[in-house]
């Protein structure tokens, strides 16, 4: 090789070691750039001259320098896989801990006091009913009953309506959510149309753009589980939970349904979504076969459906405000039939079992919906109830003046008592069934003849024939004057039975928890039960996302190691690149001099 070819080995060893020194300046620069993957520089030879042959028979080959190969975007799609998978699943069980920490909130106080002090306290409904034991007829007992049944539904009603909004607030969290998805798809696309312009001749890697796109994957598998593909002309595809989410062609945006009388919303697909014929035999669209989540599958992390922060917003939240009649397995409503897709004649006490597991249990804020007013609902009924069998219509006795039972608690929408006309014999089949009649008597204490006042029954299908906390209120009459109670019976004798029947009612009556409850339990057991369960799903819930953020720091820990920046590294580098450059240099120097010699001896 000539002297003057022989430069071009210099000059080719202070491109290259320049080349290399930019990547670990660019390195540096994003030590703390989050996604950013370190990129790493390989050199090769170029082409050989030959020259003639050794006396072995050995072609001689001369080398012509090096060159800047490529730029290699160090990843490792195993401990990509593994980091995203955790990181999916922590984020599953973040949100479902940070609802129970927010319900045991709601729960535990209420502006300052807990609402088990408002029934249970010694200042509370239970007290001033042992207190109106002792005395019935003392109108400061009659005054505190009243009062500290007032201050129980009102405290009751916060509690419930504290729950209806956050169920509001995970559901503007799901809309939100739902946005951020799209919006990751289709940038996600949008970058594999600029990745594949630059790649696709073979020469240059787009590697910021990769680190780009790795991160948005990297987030969207927080909400949920996902899959891809790089194909071999770069582009990505992904599905989430199953279905195609983004391929080569386009984005398949997520959509929202939402319920006309909730306001909730349900992310489906719109590719995926069929039509069915409703009862009135008019096409309408059947969102449920396009869900994006079956909501109905059991959770377990073999079957990864404990994976993204999307299902554990759904589960949290439910799909409607619950209430009492959640609990009652053997109350057909439509709302069940609908849910169950039977009829009403199929419906059984296991199709309501299976209608509390499948769309009640699952969620944290609807079960404790359920629960909580059931509670509510049982302490309400059975006071309105002491007062009802106590009463004497003909005598006007713990009745309203129009002669209808005199009731503590109120629904807010309708009455509890109708006016009917019936004949004895219909009467008489009535009561047989069950059902509560009371006879009207003039002011003169005449009885009216076939004039009854019938309670009407709570009907599921009707919400504003029901006693629960959005359709409860105290008996305004009384709160003003709670002297009308008049606990006295014949010839104005006080009747201290009631007081008792009040303590005896509230200490002995029991009901169920959840249908899964095996015992009957008192009012404060259950509701002691209640806040026992959510402490126990509140330490379960915390227990699997510390262990899940351990997991995921393992993992993001091991794949720092491979796409991470190590200053220390990339200084040992940019020492070695720069004595590399120097000794291009000083090879330059060198033949720079032998030149200037020889043609000096030339002149």
């Amino acid at each position: 090789m000539s002297l003057f070819g022989s430069l071009y080995l210099g000059d080719s060893g202070i491109r290259t070691s320049q080349s290399a020194l930019h990547t670990v300046a660019h390195n540096l620069t994003n030590l703390n750039t989050p996604g950013y993957v370190r990129q790493q520089v390989a050199n090769t030879d170029t082409v050989y001259t030959h020259g003639g042959y050794s006396v072995r028979g050995w072609q001689q080959q001369v080398g012509t320098g090096s060159k800047y190969a490529e730029c290699r975007h160090v990843r490792d799609e195993y401990l990509d896989k593994a980091y995203r998978e955790e990181y999916g699943r922590s984020s599953y069980y973040e949100i479902s801990y940070s609802a129970i920490l927010q319900i045991e909130d709601i729960i535990g106080e209420l502006d300052g006091a807990a609402f088990k002090e408002s029934v249970w306290g010694t200042t509370g409904l239970w007290a001033s009913m042992q207190e109106l034991s002792k005395d019935p007829n003392n109108t400061v007992n009659m005054s505190m009953l009243v009062s500290k049944a007032a201050t129980f539904i009102e405290n009751a009603s916060a509690v419930y309506n504290s729950l209806k909004e956050y169920q509001n607030n995970l559901n503007t969290q799901i809309k939100d959510s739902v946005k951020e998805i799209n919006s990751i798809g289709k940038r996600i696309f949008e970058l594999n149309k600029e990745i594949m312009r630059v790649e696709i001749g073979g020469v240059e890697h787009a590697n910021d753009l990769r680190d780009e796109r790795d991160q948005l994957l990297d987030m969207l598998s927080g909400y949920g589980n996902i899959t891809y593909y790089e194909s071999d002309n770069t582009m990505v595809t992904v599905n989430f939970n199953g279905s195609s989410f983004v391929n080569e062609a386009c984005v398949f945006e997520m959509e929202l349904a939402t319920d006309k009388d909730t306001g909730f919303v349900t992310p489906y697909w719109k590719q995926n979504l069929t039509y069915k014929r409703d009862a009135n035999g008019n096409t309408v669209p059947d969102y449920e076969s396009a869900q994006v989540f079956n909501l109905k599958e059991e959770i377990s992390t073999a079957s990864k459906t404990d994976v993204g922060s999307l299902r554990a917003l759904l589960l949290a939240r439910g799909d409607h405000v619950a209430d009492y009649t959640d609990l009652e397995v053997g109350a057909c409503t439509d709302l069940k039939l609908d849910k169950l897709g039977i009829r009403a004649d199929q419906y059984d006490e296991n199709d309501g079992l299976k209608y509390y597991k499948d769309n009640v249990s699952k969620s944290i804020v609807m079960n404790m919906q359920a629960e909580f007013d059931n509670i509510v609902h049982a302490i309400a009924t059975k006071i309105n109830e002491v007062l009802a069998e106590n009463c004497d219509p003909k005598t006007k006795y713990l009745c309203n003046p129009d002669g209808s039972p005199m009731q503590m608690f109120q629904k807010s929408n309708s009455p509890a008592y109708e006016k009917v006309t019936l004949s004895s014999g219909e009467a008489e089949m009535l009561k047989a069934q069950g059902v509560k009649l009371y006879q009207i008597y003039n002011d003169d204490e005449e009885l009216v003849p076939n004039v009854y006042w019938r309670y009407v029954e709570e009907d599921a299908n009707q919400p504003n024939t029901l006693y629960n906390c959005e359709n409860m209120k105290i008996n305004q009459t009384l709160l003003q004057s709670p002297s009308l109670l008049k606990f006295t019976g014949d010839e104005n004798s006080v009747d201290y039975n009631i007081g008792k029947k009040f303590v005896d009612a509230f200490a002995n009556a029991g009901i169920y928890l959840n249908p899964y409850a095996t015992d009957i339990s008192s009012f404060e057991k259950c509701y002691q039960d209640l806040i026992a369960q959510t402490t126990s799903s509140g330490y379960v819930f915390g227990q699997l996302y510390d262990l899940e953020q351990l997991a995921l720091e393992q993992a993001d820990n091991e794949r720092q190691t491979v796409i991470g920046v190590s200053s220390d590294e990339e200084l040992e580098h940019m020492i070695m690149y720069q004595n590399a450059y120097n000794a291009a240099s000083r090879y330059i120097n060198v033949i720079n001099s032998m030149l200037d010699t020889l043609l000096g001896m030339c002149a």
